[in-house]
């Protein structure tokens, strides 16, 4: 590329800002629906709401009471389940919706149910905030080159419908927890391993504001030990370096719940300790949760019916066993990687090659937790599409392809928070916006290419018709779960697709083409 062409292919201020008011936008007129649970519809007896009164009543809670109580407080009314972070992240919305908004949003007990659109817009607006104070700036400094090549997978990362849709219409703060992930992987993909260092501090604090992030720990584990191990007489000195720091940001943010229990009852801090992982980790609710599209719902369907052939007491242990086997190759290509950090230093090119490898690494191992773990939910997808969606310079067909079949499989949660139109609208304009940055992906080779070229088309193709049939056509009253299935199976297929592709990509060390 010439000095001319560069200066050329430069993005004016103005074409920015006019993309991230866009960005904002979107977000807002996404808030403007409805929210999970919005008047009960779920109709739950127990609980009143979704995640929109969980998250609110965790404000109202950290508000008001005591460190100690946050965890133990009526834990049959939306208990927290979260880990610290959020539970101070709470602590902090609640102390601005009772000073900004009024005391009667986060007044304890008496507050529960509320939906005054004056907090409503409140709420929506921490969701937006936060968001683009983490995660778009992340996404900004960890993809954005001043080119057009650059800005197109700045723009389409920050409006994947699939976010958007959770974050910002169902209501939750999933892009804080995947901010904190992405920024942690552009840190440890730096030569210098103080950077690991740092990365590993915006590690624990996405595992402490969100536990799915967990998807990623293998990942970042055996990176990092590779990166130790890549030099024997500093191996000692680096792990060591890596565990204080891993130990002293979970020993501050667990601290005050460890020295504080419940004022209703004596608690030794072990019992504090074991209280919040039960919140955090509740295996007893078992192995099956709703409709998701993972290997375990999709075995659950007739004539297989897995759940019935398998004791419930050996289904975690099955889980366990088949989540380690499918992470071991993401692993064990990431550790390699990790062992080459100091003999690649030398060359100009390392920081990309390792931070593509990363966040391919990261997308199958993430893939592996959600296709395979224990007590799997249709949020988790977030996970293995936000490393993926910034993978979209090395291979555009793939990741538009997973960035659409993640929303597609998004559909029966979606459709019970009534969200039908800022679902189909914002798959319209992800489509438009694809259609812009087409010149610029129109060249990159791609894993859908030559026989395997059909297999995006004809995705597209089942998943427009059963919408079409769905619309058209009721279920039988003998099967009233018909969609639901067919989209938990069909989801199931496409992500067992994407995890062998992305497994490829970092064993094999695809996509190492740069942004020219």
């Amino acid at each position: 590329m010439t000095q001319s062409t560069a200066e050329n292919d430069r993005i004016p201020i103005t074409l920015i800002t006019i993309c991230f008011g866009f960005s904002c936008m979107l977000r807002i007129l996404i808030g403007f629906g409805h929210h999970s649970g919005e008047n009960n519809h779920h109709g739950s007896a127990t609980a009143y709401g979704g995640d929109f009164e969980a998250q609110r009543h965790w404000m109202e809670i950290t508000y008001w009471l005591p460190v100690g109580d946050w965890y133990w407080y009526d834990l049959e009314y939306w208990g927290l389940d979260y880990p610290p972070l959020t539970a101070y992240h709470s602590y902090l919305c609640g102390w601005l919706s009772h000073h900004l908004v009024g005391p009667q949003t986060v007044a304890l007990d008496s507050s529960r149910g509320i939906e005054d659109p004056v907090h409503k817009a409140f709420m929506r607006a921490t969701v937006l905030v936060f968001d683009f104070l983490i995660f778009g700036t992340v996404v900004w400094y960890s993809s954005f080159r001043n080119d057009r090549g650059s800005m197109w997978v700045t723009f389409i990362t920050l409006n994947q419908p699939a976010i958007l849709l959770v974050d910002h219409g169902h209501f939750q703060y999933n892009s804080i927890a995947l901010g904190f992930s992405i920024a942690a992987f552009a840190f440890i993909s730096q030569k210098r391993f103080r950077s690991c260092i740092y990365g590993s501090i915006l590690f624990c604090l996405a595992l402490n504001f969100k536990q799915m992030t967990l998807y990623y720990a293998p990942a970042v584990f055996f990176y990092l030990l590779g990166r130790c191990i890549s030099t024997p007489k500093r191996f000692l000195q680096r792990f060591m370096q890596l565990g204080v720091t891993v130990l002293t940001c979970f020993g501050v943010l667990w601290l005050p719940f460890i020295m504080n229990g419940p004022s209703d009852m004596v608690t030794t801090p072990i019992e504090r300790a074991m209280q919040i992982l039960r919140r955090i980790f509740p295996f007893e609710r078992g192995l099956f949760e709703g409709k998701v599209s993972n290997l375990w719902c999709a075995l659950n369907t007739r004539p297989i019916s897995i759940r019935d052939r398998i004791d419930s007491s050996m289904q975690p242990l099955l889980a366990l066993v088949l989540t380690l086997i499918m992470i071991a190759p993401s692993s064990f290509a990431l550790f390699r990687l990790g062992m080459k950090g100091d003999e690649m230093a030398s060359r100009k090119s390392n920081n990309q090659d390792r931070w593509k490898k990363l966040l391919w690494g990261s997308m199958s191992c993430s893939l592996s937790f959600f296709l395979a773990s224990f007590q799997v939910h249709e949020k988790s997808i977030l996970m293995s599409l936000a490393p993926c969606s910034l993978l979209l310079w090395e291979d555009p067909k793939f990741v538009l392809w997973f960035s659409r079949a993640c929303t597609w499989t998004l559909w029966p949660l979606l459709q019970v928070d009534r969200l039908h139109a800022p679902y189909f609208c914002m798959l319209i304009i992800f489509e438009a916006l694809i259609h812009l940055g087409q010149y610029y992906s129109s060249s990159k080779s791609s894993v859908f290419s030559g026989i395997f070229s059909l297999v995006p088309g004809l995705t597209y193709a089942v998943m427009i018709g059963l919408h079409a049939t769905e619309f058209f056509f009721g279920p039988p009253a003998a099967l009233p779960d018909l969609y639901p299935v067919l989209w938990s199976v069909l989801g199931c297929a496409m992500f067992c697709l994407a995890y062998i592709i992305s497994c490829a990509k970092v064993l094999m060390g695809e996509g190492k083409s740069k942004v020219e």
